[in-house]
């Protein structure tokens, strides 16, 4: 699994923390994953989001900020080898590919599957006005055992409503508005990123418990419904309208 390599202020490695739960907080108190011991480190500093293959980090309000490479940021998708600076200290995070464990172990897809994308157009040709990737950019060419596939029934996980357990069907999102409104692509993946890079755009992931939206990058925040998600993984109910880089998706089960 992913890592940070974390650096004093002499580029000593001082230790190395696992990315081995979905939040690791960063701060100067001890309660916090990663306690970074400098007066220039606020007492909630950042926060690591891991989503299977993918992380992302957030500063929360810090009163120096958090810099990636350098640069100052807000929130960051991060790459193998980034730099993450807070305080005195240097973060390097080294990306490790998640790996499904050999029990659940699925043929790969095809590579014409991998390469399959679902978009709609906007009135200038190129431009995307969402995009579903199904390639392997983010390394995971293993966690297909829910891929969705011509001729297979998607696989249901329990949730409850109300007090009554009931199968929670297949996620799928549909375009509402503007060209190509009214097509549909299902959530097959466990992680799926909309938006437009270097605009705006979150992850779509699946877990036992649902579906849930999770921001990534961009000046504001997604909205649902008309209300700003925030930060955090947002649980997605059936016909959620989502707003995201200009175009309005609904999200809906089957």
């Amino acid at each position: 699994m992913s890592k940070l390599i974390i650096g004093d202020a002499s580029g000593t490695v001082v230790r190395e923390r696992e990315l081995d739960r979905e939040r690791i907080r960063i701060g100067r108190k001890p309660e916090n994953e990663v306690q970074l011991d400098d007066l220039a480190v606020s007492n909630e500093h950042a926060l690591v989001t891991t989503i299977r293959n993918d992380s992302f980090i957030q500063d929360l309000g810090s009163m120096n900020g958090v810099r990636v490479n350098g640069r100052l940021i807000k929130h960051h998708h991060l790459q193998d080898g980034d730099e993450i600076t807070i305080g005195v200290f240097t973060l390097r995070y080294a990306h490790v590919p998640w790996v499904m464990p050999e029990s659940s172990w699925v043929p790969p897809q095809t590579e014409a599957l991998k390469q399959a994308t679902i978009q709609a157009v906007a009135p200038n040709e190129g431009e995307t006005l969402f995009k579903l990737d199904v390639s392997s950019e983010l390394g995971i060419t293993r966690d297909i055992a829910d891929t969705q596939v011509e001729g297979q029934t998607p696989v249901d996980h329990p949730t409850t409503i109300l007090g009554e357990t009931r199968p929670l069907g297949a996620g799928f999102i549909r375009l509402v508005a503007g060209p190509g409104a009214g097509r549909e692509a299902p959530l097959s993946r466990p992680v799926t990123t909309l938006g437009k890079p270097g605009l705006q755009t979150a992850v779509i992931s699946r877990r036992s418990s649902g579906y849930f939206l999770t921001f990534v990058e961009g000046g504001s925040y997604p909205q649902i419904n008309g209300v700003e998600v925030g930060a955090t993984p947002h649980p997605l109910q059936n016909h959620d309208i989502i707003d995201l880089a200009g175009t309005r998706l609904e999200f809906f089960f089957r």
